[in-house]
C-alpha cells in the first residue's frame, strides 16, 4: 500500500509541476496576462532583459521567474522587455544557430544600450536560457567561435557605460561556457559547454562575476558536456529547481544597488497585476513590429507534436543539438501572447525573421503557489486527478 501511494505521490508531483508554464514539458506558454502586464518599454527603476531558448515563443519559460522578480522587487518599479533575435536552432539549418545568437548577440547590447540612455537611472537585470544563456554571456563578454557545424563571428564585449548599469544577470544551461568559474553554480561546474569560452571572453564575463550566476547541472548535454548521466531533463528543470533562490538573490542585488524601490510580495504570495490592466485570464496581444517579414518553416518540419504528447527522453548523447530542439519546429505569430501550446513551437521576432501559426485558445492565467502560467483549473487532467486521490490518501 505505501509503494503504491508513493507512487501515486510521485505521478501528482509531475502532474502538478507540467502545469508550470516553466515546467521541462509544460502544458502552457509563460505568456499569461500576469506576466506580460510587466513587459513594457517605459522608464522604470528595473528592468530585466530575457534572452529566450531555442525554438520558444516569446517570452520563454523565463517569462514565469521574471514575473516573480518584478514581484518581489515592486510591481510598480519593475518591467522587462524580451530580446529580439530568432533563437533558431540546428533543426532550422546547420547554420542557423549561429546566425540567431549572432543577431540576439547585437540585438542584446543594443537594446541594452538604448534603454539605458533612454533611462539613466534605470538598473539593468539579465536572464538567459540554453541558447539564450549564450547569448547572454555574449553581451556581457563578447562572442565569437565555433559551435556545434557552425562559426559565430567574434564580437565585443558590452560598453562599459552600460555594463556599469547591470545589477544582476543569471544564465541557465548556457551552451557556451567554460569550466571552473567562480560564477558558476551547479555540479556542471567542472565541464565546458558545447565550447568553452575563448580566454579574452572569459577576462571580460569575469568583470560581472559579483553579479553574474551561471547556472549548470552535471548531465546537462548542452553546458556540461562529458558530465554523466546524460539526461535532457536536467537541462530543462533549472526553473523547477532554482526559481526561488533566484529571484531571492536577483531581487537581493537589486535592493543593495542603491535604487528606492517599494517592497513586493513573496513569489508564494499572490501578487496584483499593475492596475493599467484589467483582470483578465486571457493572454495579451503585442504589438507587431512594422518592418517584420515572414520566414516559412522547413517544410520537413510540420506537424510538431504538443508537449503533452511528447515523451521525456531519458538520455541523449553528449554532442548532440537537436535533442533539445523539434526535429519539426513550428511557427507563432511573431510579438504575440498567443502561441500554440508547444513547447517547442518557435517565435521569430527579429526585425528580419517572423512567423505566423494558429493562436492558442483557452490560455488561462491561474497561480498556483506564487507560480503565474498554470493551465486552467476548469479541465481537470487525468493526472491531476491521480494527484488528488494521491494527496487524499496521504492525508
Amino acid at each position: 500500500m505505501r509503494a503504491t501511494l508513493s507512487t501515486l505521490a510521485l505521478i501528482a508531483a509531475v502532474a502538478v509541476a507540467q502545469e508550470r508554464c516553466d515546467a521541462p514539458y509544460p502544458n502552457v506558454y509563460c505568456n499569461t496576462t500576469e506576466i506580460m502586464a510587466f513587459e513594457s518599454y517605459d522608464c522604470k527603476p528595473y528592468h530585466v532583459f530575457i534572452a529566450r531558448g531555442s525554438d520558444e515563443p516569446y517570452p520563454g519559460r523565463q517569462g514565469n521567474i521574471t514575473h516573480e522578480i518584478c514581484s518581489r522587487i515592486g510591481s510598480k518599479d519593475c518591467s522587462f522587455e524580451s530580446i529580439e533575435y530568432p533563437a533558431k536552432s540546428t533543426a532550422w539549418g546547420k547554420d542557423e544557430w549561429c546566425k540567431s545568437a549572432t543577431k540576439g548577440q547585437a540585438n542584446g547590447q543594443s537594446q541594452m544600450k538604448g534603454y539605458a540612455e533612454k533611462c539613466p537611472n534605470a538598473k539593468l537585470i539579465l536572464l538567459g536560457f540554453s541558447q539564450g544563456a549564450a547569448v547572454a554571456q555574449d553581451i556581457l563578454g563578447g562572442g565569437g567561435g565555433k559551435v556545434f557545424d557552425c562559426e559565430q563571428p567574434i564580437s565585443q564585449a558590452l560598453d562599459t557605460a552600460t555594463g556599469s548599469k547591470v545589477v544582476a544577470a543569471v544564465t541557465f544551461g548556457a551552451v557556451i561556457r567554460s569550466r571552473n568559474q567562480k560564477f558558476t553554480i551547479g555540479e556542471g561546474v567542472n565541464s565546458d559547454g558545447q565550447r568553452a569560452r575563448t580566454p579574452s571572453q572569459l577576462q571580460a564575463l569575469n568583470k560581472y562575476s559579483d553579479r553574474l550566476r551561471d547556472y549548470c547541472h552535471s548531465g546537462d548535454p548542452m553546458c556540461a558536456v562529458g558530465s554523466t548521466p546524460v539526461d535532457v531533463w536536467n537541462h530543462l528543470n533549472y526553473f523547477i529547481e532554482h526559481n526561488e533562490e533566484v529571484i531571492s538573490w536577483v531581487a537581493e542585488k537589486a535592493k543593495s544597488s542603491g535604487q528606492t524601490v517599494s517592497e513586493g510580495p513573496k513569489s508564494n504570495e499572490p501578487s496584483p497585476s499593475p492596475s493599467v490592466l484589467p483582470p483578465s485570464t486571457t493572454t495579451t496581444p503585442r504589438p507587431m513590429s512594422p518592418a517584420r517579414t515572414s520566414t516559412p518553416s522547413p517544410s520537413t518540419q510540420a506537424n510538431t507534436p504538443t508537449p503533452s504528447s511528447t515523451p521525456p527522453p531519458s538520455s541523449v548523447p553528449a554532442q548532440t543539438n537537436t535533442l533539445l530542439q523539434s526535429s519539426s519546429p513550428t511557427s507563432v505569430p511573431a510579438k504575440s501572447a498567443a502561441a500554440s501550446p508547444s513547447i517547442i513551437a518557435s517565435a521569430t521576432r527579429s526585425t528580419t525573421d517572423s512567423s505566423e501559426a494558429p493562436a492558442q485558445s483557452g490560455t488561462t492565467s491561474n497561480t498556483t503557489s506564487g507560480t503565474i502560467g498554470a493551465a486552467s483549473s476548469l479541465t481537470v487532467s487525468p493526472l491531476l486527478f491521480v494527484a488528488a486521490v494521491a494527496l487524499f490518501f496521504a492525508i
